[in-house]
């Protein structure tokens, strides 16, 4: 009995010691547990757990986009090619940030640890480079076939207005389509190579550009002040007004008004501003979008009220016409 004693007991200080000998597998070194192989990694120091969290899945994300944006800056350009105009150099580096500018999915907190004598938080975000790719590996394969049927339906698109839309939309998906092959090159899943005419696409856009003019015809007290004001604007997003309707490719025409409102306040005069306007292809006398849209201003003096209200809406509408004619600056839907 007493040999059995002893054998028990000495059993068990076997084992406490193989446990005291030994880290547990949440100690493990990170560089084990996260091999860079598998594991993009990011860590950041902060004064609090959470501090150090949050850091660390900034920092990641900061890694991330900033290595995705050089690669698909480089991509695009060795198909843009060089002396392009600079409003498109802007909207392709626009789109390109739009693109980049993503939420890691699947991010997280791998380990938190304090550093001795309870010092600075360390924590390190990890995201699972497979798991990842898988996801976007989708998204690409969607948007290359939405690409593919796009460029098969530029053939039957007539009108200068209406072929310049459809290249403006094709060329900010081809943007997109460089963002998440990028990504993919940043996990170490290279995809397979894009498109191979994209240069020609990019030359058509071009050349269909420095063609195309629109040419404001609007009627309504206010309409001058409204015309100079989306004058500006759509000339800013790169497309320029002409004052000679003959040689326009693309007609805005409607109508603009402004109506006094009681909102029951007497210091306050209040003016509704509203914009009834259709964009045209003069090309094929085919409208492209039409649009109805309202802005409410205040002000103690009316004539001021009118103004505001007048230049917002006249802002709305540019935006509205940016958007149908897939400036490159939009998000592609």
């Amino acid at each position: 009995m007493k040999r059995l004693h002893w054998m028990v007991l000495t059993l068990v200080m076997v084992v406490v010691a193989g446990c005291a000998g030994s880290k547990p597998a949440d100690e493990a070194p990170a560089a084990d547990r996260f091999p860079v192989d598998r594991f993009l990694t990011a860590e950041a120091a902060g004064a609090t757990e959470g501090e150090a969290k949050r850091a660390a899945m900034a920092e990641l994300a900061s890694i991330f986009e900033s290595r995705v944006y050089a690669l698909t800056v480089q991509q695009a350009t060795s198909w843009m090619g060089e002396g392009l105009p600079e409003q498109f150099d802007k909207q392709v580096e626009q789109t390109v940030r739009i693109q980049t500018e993503v939420q890691l999915q699947g991010a997280r907190i791998g380990s938190v640890r304090q550093d001795d004598a309870g010092g600075v938080f360390r924590a390190l975000a990890v995201l699972d480079r497979r798991q990842a790719a898988s996801r976007w590996q989708r998204e690409l394969a969607e948007i290359q076939m939405t690409i593919d049927g796009q460029v098969e339906a530029l053939e039957g698109v007539k009108g200068r207005l209406s072929r310049l839309a459809a290249l403006n939309r094709i060329t900010a998906r081809m943007v997109r389509q460089a963002a998440i092959e990028s990504r993919l090159s940043v996990l170490g899943r290279p995809a397979a190579p894009g498109l191979d005419d994209r240069a020609d696409l990019i030359a058509q856009r071009e050349q269909l550009a420095r063609e195309v003019s629109l040419f404001i015809q609007l009627d309504g007290n206010p309409a001058p002040p409204f015309a100079r004001r989306l004058n500006a604007l759509l000339a800013g997003a790169g497309y320029p007004i002409t004052p000679y309707r003959d040689e326009a490719a693309g007609l805005i025409t409607g109508t603009i008004r402004v109506q006094p409102l009681d909102l029951g306040n007497p210091e306050v005069r209040f003016i509704r501003a509203m914009a009834d306007v259709q964009l045209v292809d003069r090309d094929t006398d085919t409208q492209i979008a039409a649009f109805d849209e309202s802005v409410r201003k205040g002000h103690v003096d009316e004539s001021e009220a009118a103004r505001r209200s007048v230049e917002e809406v006249a802002a709305q509408v540019s935006r509205k016409l940016v958007r149908a004619l897939g400036t490159l600056g939009e998000a592609a839907d």
